[in-house]
């Protein structure tokens, strides 16, 4: 017995409340002819298998449910007389786990929290660390030109844009090392990076700490002040402080935040237009008013056309404003096309998928969106090349997921309920040659963070209705071989979607077409 035969014993009542309306409304639009018709029990049982295994199997009330469900057989061959008898056999997690034979993905407890609140980066002489030996030549002109003007230059405010999949945040820690060992007192220069979510400011604080660690030349401090990292404190040695904006904005008129803007040397803000204006706005003139030393580097992959609104208010923060040069250092017509042509970035092919949009019914929407993913997913497993799909909602893609499956489409499903250690073996199939992992599901759980080495394409089915968004997403097939992906990749896009990266400027005229 595994789970899903104890799922299969639930009734209809409480496997719809575990699924919830919406996943349940998905289902039915994707598995029947209208919205009236039955859905299979198999469809349903499965969907709360890869939606609610973990829940199912570890929540103690939800396990109650599971046993509660056993029919009278089944209990009679446990040799159990009553329920009473069966909970207080089976009710604790090992002795149900190990009778009913729960497969281990769904046994797997959120990890124990390992992470300090700061770590003092010791570098080594002669020690090596995964880090790259370099940054790319126009990498490195951007960061001589942001080191000569932090350096010899009071109070600047700096806007850089890089395109997506250019590597602006290893062109931001480079900078950074540089800063500090340039620096006349260098134990006394504090840095504090902002950033909009706490696995971007993770991912920020673990590419410092491996660079330091190959590159520095003293001992330098870096905490975190994100998630359940809620304090900070000051330090004999440079200091990195990795925040986000909402722990951040949240403790503004607090002592020990205007303390910390007051000693900070430079101010790093990621992606900053990932928030909304008053949040970054207020941290910019915040961090102004305490410290009359100010110094700030904003960092952003937005558009680069002039006509673009949004970003003309975003640079209205800075006074100046840095972009790539080509190897005589003169500014590019176009910097996508520039990185395209020297393989930084990879070659995109646009394909529309075939699926009907405008006026038509949800159930003739995700009917046709359904199959236009089936036909292009065998496409693509008959050329031996591999997609990640970002579906249109969570429900969504849980219903993709299990509809591939139905029609033959092997697939690996990441939404929040997928357990990371289950999240990391999917990623490690689909990214090796020895396994036939070609398909992976997901929202937007892949759509910032992740580099997926050797992926060939992506499918974007939900509504790209921002262009922070849409850049995320499209970051995730813009890597060339120079920076660890492919010469060229396919964007599979919607009809509505293709308009909207038109509309948002996303990418060069040239580029998009």
């Amino acid at each position: 017995m595994a789970l899903i035969d104890l799922i299969k014993n639930l009734d209809s009542y409480t496997k719809t409340n575990l699924l919830g309306a919406e996943t349940t409304r998905i289902l039915r639009l994707t598995f029947t002819e209208n919205e009236f018709d039955a859905i299979e029990d198999s469809v349903i049982n499965d969907a709360i298998l890869v939606q609610k295994g973990c829940e199912l199997v570890q929540n103690k009330s939800n396990r109650t449910k599971l046993l509660e469900s056993l029919k009278k057989e089944t209990i009679q061959n446990l040799g159990i007389r009553t329920f009473e008898e069966l909970k207080s056999k089976y009710l604790d997690l090992h002795e149900f786990s190990r009778e009913f034979e729960i497969e281990n993905q769904y046994l797997l407890e959120k990890p124990v929290e390992t992470r300090k609140r700061f770590e003092i980066i010791q570098p080594t002489h002669n020690e090596l660390r995964a880090v790259s030996a370099y940054p790319h030549d126009y990498q490195r002109r951007l960061k001589n030109r942001l080191l000569t003007l932090l350096n010899n230059s009071p109070n600047q405010k700096i806007l850089t844009s890089m395109p997506t999949g250019a590597g602006k945040t290893v062109l931001a820690m480079e900078l950074i090392v540089d800063l500090i060992r340039t620096a006349v007192n260098s134990k006394n220069t504090d840095i504090l990076w902002v950033v909009s979510s706490k696995e971007l400011a993770e991912q920020s604080f673990q590419a410092l700490t491996k660079l330091w660690g190959q590159k520095g030349d003293q001992p330098v401090c870096c905490q975190r002040f994100f998630g359940e990292f809620n304090s900070i404190e000051s330090f004999s040695y440079p200091t990195i402080t990795f925040a986000t904006f909402d722990l951040l904005v949240s403790r503004l008129d607090t002592d020990y935040i205007k303390t910390l803007l007051g000693s900070t040397n430079y101010l790093f803000i990621d992606e900053a237009h990932q928030s909304e204006a008053f949040t970054y706005e207020k941290v910019l003139l915040e961090y102004q008013k305490i410290n009359p030393h100010y110094k700030i580097v904003g960092l952003t992959a937005t558009p680069f056309r002039s006509e673009d609104s949004e970003f003309n208010h975003f640079k209205q923060n800075f006074n100046l404003y840095e972009q790539i040069s080509d190897d005589q250092d003169n500014y590019l017509t176009s910097p996508i096309q520039y990185l395209i042509d020297r393989s930084f970035l990879s070659r995109i092919n646009f394909k529309l998928l075939n699926n009907s949009e405008g006026n038509v019914s949800e159930a003739e929407y995700y009917r046709t969106l359904n199959k236009a993913v089936i036909n292009e997913c065998k496409l693509i497993i008959d050329r031996k090349e591999n997609t990640i799909i970002f579906a249109k909602s969570k429900s969504h893609a849980v219903a993709l997921s299990i509809y591939l499956k139905h029609n033959g489409i092997e697939n690996g499903l990441i939404i929040g309920e997928t357990p990371d250690v289950v999240r990391k073996q999917l990623l490690s199939d689909f990214t090796s040659k020895e396994n036939n992992l070609n398909v992976l599901v997901n929202h937007l759980i892949l759509s910032t963070g992740i580099d997926v080495p050797g992926m060939n394409s992506i499918m974007v089915l939900g509504e790209i209705n921002s262009p922070s968004l849409g850049l995320q997403i499209l970051g995730r097939a813009m890597r060339g071989p120079k920076n660890g992906g492919n010469n060229e990749n396919t964007i599979y896009l919607t009809h509505q979607n293709y308009n909207r990266l038109s509309e948002f400027k996303l990418l060069e005229t040239i580029v998009l077409n």
